[in-house]
């Protein structure tokens, strides 16, 4: 199981938002279908080494339509509502990214084919100034790369890489331009079974579940 650890400055204020999400809290962790999260209470100054979490819908329109109606805004990275890649997958994604607890993104994907059932895990986004590097350090602690795409687009060509890891999927891709790394509101991934935290290129943290 994957589970990214979320900080943010007021818990309980996040809690109801995840809560407007459909989260469900159990255990010390909040889940939707087969996603969990943890929340922890601290600073966070930008999204840090990971950029999102993405959950999988299997009707677009009608989770937003839900979301929104619950307050729930568009994050700044689609403005305009849904947006689609056509190369992910076998027919196309739909994707729109949404507002989360104190802004952290959390996206909503919905596969024109395949689609599940059930709101639940889809991937945890991971920003790379070297992706071939982030790669070799996940494969050695055991994902295993499941698909590869390059994105043409006017910006420059994006690689993208999902690589499957302990229950869940990692999407790591390189953008024409780095981000910086900051302290960040998706602060570490916790990995149950891990004997101990695990320090991997630029900022990534695995930490036992």
């Amino acid at each position: 199981m994957l589970v990214p650890e979320l900080t943010v400055a007021d818990t309980t204020r996040a809690a109801n938002v995840l809560a407007d999400f459909g989260f469900v809290q159990d255990g010390g962790l909040w889940h939707l279908g087969n996603q969990a999260l943890r929340l922890v209470e601290g600073r966070a100054t930008g999204h840090g080494r990971i950029d999102h979490v993405a959950l999988t819908v299997p009707d677009m329109d009608a989770a937003l339509s839900r979301l929104t109606g619950r307050g729930i805004a568009l994050a700044d990275v689609t403005p305009n509502g849904p947006e689609m890649i056509a190369e992910f997958w076998e027919a196309g994604l739909r994707f729109v990214y949404l507002s989360g607890p104190e802004g952290a993104r959390i996206e909503l994907c919905q596969r024109l084919t395949g689609a599940p059932a059930e709101t639940g895990q889809d991937h945890v986004g991971i920003p790379c100034a070297d992706l071939a590097a982030m790669q070799g350090f996940l494969e050695g602690h055991g994902a295993r790369l499941i698909a590869a795409v390059d994105l043409s687009r006017p910006e420059g060509t994006i690689p993208v890489r999902f690589l499957a890891f302990h229950g869940g999927v990692m999407e790591l891709f390189q953008p024409p331009l780095a981000d910086r790394v900051r302290e960040g509101h998706w602060s570490r991934l916790l990995v149950r079974g891990l004997p101990g935290p695990i320090h991997g290129p630029e900022g990534l943290t695995l930490a036992p579940l």
